[in-house]
């Protein structure tokens, strides 16, 4: 009878683990999970400045090349999170939905490392060009374009700390028996999740604001 008892009350905790999860796994839908826009991509990745400094253009378009190459590493990171988003669906098995979730944020942070590469290569030399000696709209463009690259960076920093919440979360979830006990990093989540959406914002205004200055220049 107590062997039979024990089983019952692991029964329920296992049934309360599986509810705790479904219902954060429900919760937890873009932009929830990892959220990494193309916003650069939308604004830089034009035809660069072709009149002008000559060294200047060359170092703009490296700049620009090496944001484009983001592309696919942000199209990877968008399918994590489309299933991050679809969490617990995949498996009945609570330790199998963990694993995975787990996986999932590895990879994820992994792009990170990766975006975080590329856009500081891409901002020193939108830096170099921005110093550059008779540069002249060419400066002013690499600015603009740095101050959105720096912007990303930071959202790319916050995400990072998602990420890491999420992996958090997972990793206390067999102990939890309710939401409520998940609820430091649910609320962490929605925290940076907010934040994240902000920089990303102020991101794609800043970079909006340097593709105004290369048409309005005809550069």
């Amino acid at each position: 009878m107590a062997a039979s008892n024990e089983a019952g009350t692991q029964a329920g905790r296992r049934g309360g683990i599986e509810a705790v999860l479904r219902e954060e796994t429900t919760e937890m839908k873009t932009p929830r999970t990892t959220i990494i826009a193309a916003v650069l991509l939308l604004s830089f990745a034009l035809a660069v400045p072709g009149c002008g400094n000559p060294e200047a253009k060359a170092r703009v378009d490296e700049a620009i090349s090496i944001v484009s190459s983001a592309q696919h590493i942000l199209e990877d990171l968008l399918k994590l999170d489309q299933r991050l988003d679809s969490l617990g669906t995949r498996s009945p098995v609570v330790e199998d939905t963990i694993a995975e979730g787990k996986s999932l944020a590895e990879m994820a942070l992994l792009d990170v490392d990766q975006l975080e590469f590329l856009y500081n290569e891409a901002g020193v030399i939108l830096g170099e060009v921005a110093d550059m000696e008779g540069a002249g709209n060419y400066a002013t463009y690499a600015s603009l374009a740095l101050e959105a690259v720096d912007i990303e960076l930071e959202a790319l920093a916050v995400n990072r700390r998602l990420l890491t919440a999420v992996w958090d979360m997972l990793d206390v979830l067999p102990m939890a028996e309710s939401s409520e006990q998940l609820s430091y990093y649910t609320e962490e989540i929605d925290r940076l999740t907010a934040e994240v959406s902000r920089l990303l914002q102020r991101g794609a205004d800043a970079a909006a604001e340097a593709d105004r200055y290369y048409r309005e220049k005809g550069l």
